[in-house]
């Protein structure tokens, strides 16, 4: 075999892509830095701007407050009649116009302008003084035509019944001017935000919602000479496609204008009606982009003249090795060869050349090669050595060093034997390590491995040294007790087995908390044989673990029995499926307050054909760790998808239906694949599906739960926290998850009416969630006083007998007929 890349030249080729790497992570990390650096001093200006706008208007509102409250008590206006406040005010016009840029001071009585008529464009300020009559408070508001005005509504103390009001109108002017005084910006003007409707459709509510409706324009309304509106005309076009007035008010948006870098921003003011105007704000900001421009191109440069110096160098210190490797690889084939004369004089002309006087690796690697010629001569006697040690390592686990299950097999047979003889015990301890998959899949097999390892030395701690403990496979050991005189010694050792992982493991200085399930089974019989031995503790760890871990069961005979239970139930449960004989109810669920039907939640039901109904509580806990109950909750999904879609038929457009989702359904990988499929398939928007999450599912491993419910959320689907309070019972973890409701469980509900503790839990527990941004479902409502209850404590939504039982699907029609009308779910009768 020939040398076709030699070793350094992958060496070589690996740290350069290694360094590449680096270099290309580091510059792209320094890049995104000035760009999140630029654009959080864009939006700290953004605030600060908007705090100064607000500071201005506040001082501009103060002082025509305080100007007309001087004039009237220098002049004693209160006591003149209206039509002398208003000649009074005539006069003053002029001085305030020249002063303070007033443009306009009207005085109103109840019946409106005191000497002038009320145009119909002035109905703004009518409304704006009848709130400041009924508060006796000023006001101000800003409307806009072609340009925008600021109205500032004064009351007068007066002797009469009548409270007089001066409405004081000034421009923008004075307020543009201090502000661009003060910020120094570019360009400064008054804008609006107007719409381009589709045909059909009504106008927003207000201008942070416009661009939802149809396409967004900005109009200046205020007064701009030619050469500026032209300007701002051009930065007006020179705004992205997707621009929005959300994206505008709080960041900016960056254009390119004359070889000039521009921010775009609005400020919005404080007074205003709903089409308020925004203050449209043109900074020059090319030193600072221009600066962000050179910062990345010394980044970029510096890290390819770092690359190439650091390649130039590699390349010069390795290619002397590469050399002397060639030399070496071309020297050991002779080995195999069984030619020791001819390599040991290559090595010794190899040596005559060399002219390297400090020893390396490589001349210990020749160093080492001379004495495996030397040394082969005695290698047939060591390849028997060898031969016997490798028998013995295929009796032992490689990754924890225990006995495997060909040593265990041999063990309890020898050990069956020898209790026969001597009356005693053999007592066979089946253990495996409860949620170890979890591990594995969250954290890889590198810490699963560990993990094993731990686990095994904590298992051989407990144990005497003449008991046996091995790794049967995968996740599962194997403890052989020996010379057991009673039972007692057995419940000796399975509990300080048990408080060995009372404590947690930590790997790689993270804390894993394990516990086991042990199933034991005893004998003295000789005639036992290993393989049922193995079979009964096996039957009887599945016992201990359905008691959720760190528990131990001995193998009795009805456990036996009750496996075979399981198994024909499984056998019956699909063979039920097949033949169609599960079904769905569907219990209703309303807006508390308004009584509203809002959705459902599914639940399963199963009639057999000759044992009738059977419960979800007898069939679903048997079933819940076997294969089918995925292809179960499969069915489900896909039944509950149907439903919607007859709904929807039907009528009841916009239903949400609450599926119950497993702990084995929640963590597999084709989930969220099969949630789209169906979702496609039925026409359904995703927020009408809202499955439902267990607490004891979510915080067993909250870091994989979190990313698979945000993979949920994003398709648009809506998630529930079930039975809350039950399990976990803490709001802390609620802060990392994207649920949209939370369930309170019926055993909170139930008791509502009669315990105080009850009460207050479920009050505070509405409280807090609604905080959080998400809505709460009572489950259990049986009675009106606990209606009443939750609606006191704004609870959102309920289900429950009062309001109906499950509706087996094929009813679902009749009763909706009775119960619903115009979508409101009739109350019970009294």
């Amino acid at each position: 075999m020939k040398v076709q890349v030699s070793f350094t030249t992958k060496t070589i080729a690996i740290l350069m892509a290694m360094v590449l790497t680096v270099t290309v992570v580091i510059s792209v990390v320094l890049i995104q830095e000035s760009e999140a650096s630029l654009l959080l001093q864009q939006k700290e200006n953004q605030i600060s701007h908007q705090r100064r706008i607000r500071l201005f208007e506040e001082v501009l509102h103060n002082r025509m407050i305080n100007l007309i409250d001087i004039v009237s008590q220098q002049r004693d206006l209160q006591s003149k009649s209206l039509d002398e406040l208003q000649r009074t005010l005539q006069n003053l016009s002029e001085y305030f116009t020249l002063n303070f840029q007033v443009e306009e001071l009207l005085l109103f009585d109840e019946s409106g302008v005191v000497g002038t008529n009320m145009s119909h464009s002035r109905e703004a300020v009518a409304q704006l003084v009848s709130s400041t009559r009924t508060s006796f408070e000023s006001r101000s508001t800003i409307v806009c035509d072609k340009v925008c005005t600021h109205y500032m509504s004064i009351p007068i103390m007066s002797g009469s019944d009548t409270v007089p009001v001066v409405v004081v109108s000034t421009s923008m002017r004075e307020l543009l001017y201090l502000f661009n005084r003060a910020a120094g910006v570019h360009k400064v003007a008054i804008v609006q935000i107007m719409q381009s409707l589709p045909t059909g459709q009504s106008a927003p509510t207000n201008a942070e919602n416009a661009n939802k409706a149809g396409t967004p324009s900005l109009t200046l309304s205020s007064q701009l000479s030619a050469a500026n509106r032209e300007y701002l005309q051009q930065v007006f076009t020179g705004l992205p496609a997707d621009w929005s007035v959300n994206r505008l008010v709080t960041r900016g948006s960056n254009i390119t204008l004359n070889k000039e870098q521009l921010l775009v921003s609005l400020l919005p003011f404080s007074k205003g009606n709903a089409n308020r105007p925004y203050l449209l704000l043109v900074q020059d900001v090319t030193a600072a982009v221009q600066q962000a421009n050179q910062y990345q191109a010394i980044v970029v440069g510096s890290a390819v003249i770092l690359f190439v110096i650091f390649s130039i160098l590699l390349y010069l210190f390795l290619n002397g090795y590469n050399q002397r490797l060639l030399s070496i690889s071309e020297r050991l084939p002779m080995l195999a060869e069984h030619k020791f004369t001819e390599f040991h004089a290559n090595a010794a002309k190899q040596r005559k050349m060399s002219s390297v006087k400090l020893v390396d690796e490589l001349d210990v690697v020749e160093s080492a090669a001379n004495n495996l010629a030397k040394q082969l001569e005695d290698f047939d006697g060591q390849m028997a050595i060898n031969t016997a040690k490798l028998e013995k390592m295929a009796m032992f686990d490689v990754l924890t060093g225990l006995p495997n299950r060909n040593m265990l097999t041999f063990q309890i047979e020898k050990q069956l034997a020898r209790s026969f003889r001597d009356e005693k015990l053999v007592a066979l301890m089946f253990m495996d390590l409860d949620d170890f998959k979890k591990v594995n899949d969250s954290h890889g097999h590198d810490v699963g491995d560990a993990l094993l390892r731990a686990a095994a030395m904590r298992i051989s701690r407990p144990i005497r040294e003449t008991d046996i403990a091995s790794r049967f496979g995968g996740d599962e050991f194997v403890v052989l007790l020996s010379d057991i005189e009673s039972r007692s010694q057995v419940d000796l050792i399975a509990n300080k087995l048990l408080n060995e992982f009372a404590e947690p493991i930590v790997i790689n200085g993270q804390k894993f908390y394990i516990s086991v399930s042990i199933g034991i089974a005893i004998t003295s019989h000789a005639q036992a044989t290993p393989v049922e031995l193995l079979r009964h503790a096996d039957i009887a760890m599945y016992a201990a673990k359905s008691k959720q871990g760190a528990a131990y069961r001995v193998y009795e005979a009805k456990m036996n029995l009750a496996v075979m239970q399981k198994v024909e139930l499984e056998s019956e449960a699909r063979e039920a499926l097949r033949g169609n004989q599960f079904s769905l109810a569907l219990q209703p669920q309303i807006e508390m307050h308004t009584g509203k039907l809002i959705g459902f939640e599914a639940l399963l039901r199963w009639f057999h054909p000759t044992k009738g109904a059977i419960s979800p509580a007898d069939f679903i806990p048997l079933l819940e760790n076997t294969t089918f109950m995925l292809e179960l909750d499969y069915w489900v999904i896909a039944r509950a998808c149907s439903l919607i879609q007859e709904l929807g038929h039907s009528g009841y457009r916009n239903m949400k239906l609450a599926i119950n989702v497993s702990a084995g359904q929640f963590i597999d990988p084709s989930l969220p694949d099969y949630l789209k499929q169906q979702i496609q398939r039925n026409e359904l928007a995703p927020e009408q599906i809202c499955l439902e999450l267990t607490e004891t599912v979510l915080v067993s491993d909250i870091k994989r739960a979190r990313a698979i419910m945000n993979t949920i959320h994003e398709m648009g689907c809506m998630l529930a926290i079930d039975d809350f309070g039950t399990g976990y019972s803490s709001l802390s973890y609620l802060k990392s998850l994207p649920a949209d409701f939370i369930k309170i469980d019926r055993s909170f509900v139930s008791n509502i009416t009669d315990d105080a503790d009850d009460r207050n839990i479920v009050n505070s527990t509405v409280s807090m969630v609604r905080n959080m941004g998400m809505q709460v479902v009572a489950e259990g409502i049986e009675t009106q006083a606990q209606y009443d209850l939750l609606c006191e404590f704004d609870c959102d939504y309920g289900q429950g007998y009062m309001i109906s039982k499950p509706i087996p699907e094929q009813h679902i029609w009749r009763v909706l007929s009775t119960n619903v009308e115009n979508g409101y779910w009739k109350p019970p009768q009294a």
